[in-house]
């Protein structure tokens, strides 16, 4: 039986009685429905490689291995052009790494990851009455040069989110990068050195990341970027092994 077919009677059962959410949330992960969600967007199905690869590793009870390939996944679905899809793919990144983060005693940060999935699925909803992306970054970086890092880091998070508006890619992958170097910057000002690495180990999954990172930063978070990408080259060249 075919997606469409499956998703049809779906949502008839649905209706008839009144016990589902939506016909989308019941066919999302059926075989087929993502594959076709990639052809109509004109999408290379490639660029969920690796958060089905994160997946594979979170059902294995991998999670370290988990949460190296989510972070490279958050960068893969940023180069879907199309917003709704896009949007999509992120959620289902943030929701799995913060379960990665669950499995791995990081509560504080699986929190974060499950605040930022639920506010993409909000953006997503409003997405036409969004306010500007350069603007939530400004006022982020602002807040930074003030040095209100508390502040600072609850608008960067807030950027992440508004900058989805921006395009092409390139564009939008530049203004990430910013945001969360800033937020190495912000978190290593309030002392959180380990806050600060996982920053840093979400930005060396995208290739010259860290290195723009680099230039702006002070010569302590160089050391620190220095030392997560020293540590990740080591557990990358272990997994080929």
């Amino acid at each position: 039986m075919n997606a469409t077919r499956v998703g049809g009677l779906l949502g008839l059962v649905c209706l008839l009685s009144g016990g589902c959410a939506t016909t989308q949330e019941l066919t999302r992960d059926l075989p087929g429905v993502k594959f076709a969600k990639y052809t109509l967007a004109g999408a290379d199905r490639e660029q969920r490689a690796n958060l089905d690869r994160g997946l594979s590793h979170l059902r294995a009870r991998e999670y370290d291995a988990a949460a190296r390939s989510l972070r490279q996944a958050m960068w893969d679905v940023e180069l879907i052009d199309e917003p709704a899809l896009r949007l999509e793919e992120l959620v289902e990144v943030h929701q799995t790494l913060a379960q990665a983060y669950t499995a791995l005693g990081k509560n504080q940060w699986s929190e974060e990851q499950r605040a930022l999935a639920q506010a993409l699925l909000e953006y997503r909803r409003r997405e036409s009455e969004s306010g500007s992306p350069e603007i939530a970054l400004a006022k982020a970086k602002a807040a930074y040069q003030a040095a209100h890092f508390r502040e600072a880091v609850t608008a960067f998070g807030q950027a992440l989110v508004e900058l989805e508006g921006l395009s092409p890619a390139p564009v939008r992958l530049k203004s990430l990068v910013d945001a969360r170097c800033h937020l190495v910057l912000a978190h290593f000002a309030l002392g959180r050195s380990e806050r600060a690495g996982e920053e840093i180990r979400r930005l060396a999954a995208l290739d010259g990341a860290t290195a723009s990172c680099r230039r702006q930063a002070p010569p302590p978070v160089r050391g620190l970027i220095s030392a997560v990408e020293a540590s990740e080259a080591r557990l990358g060249k272990r997994s080929t092994e």
